[in-house]
């Protein structure tokens, strides 16, 4: 979960394709949003990971602003689906060790393995 703009703009660095073409990334504390210019386009990044396009003072949800909030979504809802299914393999360790528990264990195993085939479109 993205709670600061440094926060951010470290994500948008990350998970925009083609980082090197990100050109004066900026936190602006007073929006409350990232910008910065990608492949010649401007854009505002809120931390709700809405993208806008910037043309001047005003903001529009182009196909390319949308394009981009997708991407950063997405990989965004994958993250947590791995948080989530990491937090169940220590649960389903736990379990194990337990030894009478073991077979709960098991079954926490074959969901996070689910869930990851769906993931990985597998």
């Amino acid at each position: 979960m993205i709670e600061t703009l440094d926060e951010l703009a470290q994500y948008v660095r990350q998970a925009v394709p083609d980082p090197r073409a990100i050109l004066n990334l900026q936190v602006k504390e007073k929006t409350g949003a990232v910008v910065f210019i990608w492949h010649g386009v401007e854009f505002l990044v809120k931390p709700s990971l809405h993208v806008f396009e910037v043309r001047g003072y005003n903001l529009y949800i182009t196909g390319i602003s949308t394009l981009l909030q997708v991407v950063l979504m997405r990989r965004s809802q994958n993250e947590k689906v791995l948080e989530s299914a990491l937090d169940t393999i220590m649960e389903a360790e736990e379990l194990i060790r337990a030894r009478n528990q073991a077979q709960g264990g098991v079954k926490l195993l074959g969901t996070v393995r689910e869930i990851l085939r769906k993931l990985t479109g597998k």
